[in-house]
């Protein structure tokens, strides 16, 4: 009996250090595929992709087309989510201010890059509530 016993235990044991092994070897590798994902789309994809255009440009130091791509995201949000507007008020005005919160400084003098990426990052949040809402 106690043969049999210290068996089963040497195989779980055994067992357990081969699934231990096998996790930690596939671990990188499921990182690294579900990291190649594209995110799926949804409602706010648009305003994301104009929001990260606008972004990029800024970063790039290309003020002209940061404030064009800023006012092509302000223009596009007023004109077609009345529906999220109707539908939740505060919501639609949350991600309204902090769209605005973005695209104000980039209008003006000598915008400070770090609070542009905050306001962006805000933004890209508020939308994610909003997605399919």
């Amino acid at each position: 009996m106690k043969t049999c016993i210290r068996l089963a235990l040497l195989v779980a044991f055994a067992m357990g250090w081969t699934i231990t092994s096998t996790a930690r070897d596939l671990a990188p590798a499921l990182m690294q595929s579900s990291a190649n994902v594209a995110p799926v789309a949804d409602n706010m994809t648009p305003y994301r992709a104009l929001a990260a255009d606008t972004l990029a440009a800024f970063k790039a130091n290309d003020i002209a087309t940061a404030k064009k791509k800023a006012r092509e995201l302000e223009v596009a949000w007023d004109g077609r989510e009345k529906a999220l507007k109707k539908k939740s008020p505060d919501l639609w005005g949350q991600v309204d201010k902090a769209m605005d919160d973005f695209i104000k400084p980039i209008g003006g003098k000598a915008p400070d890059p770090a609070k542009v990426q905050a306001a962006y990052d805000g933004f890209i949040a508020k939308l994610a509530l909003a997605a399919n809402h």
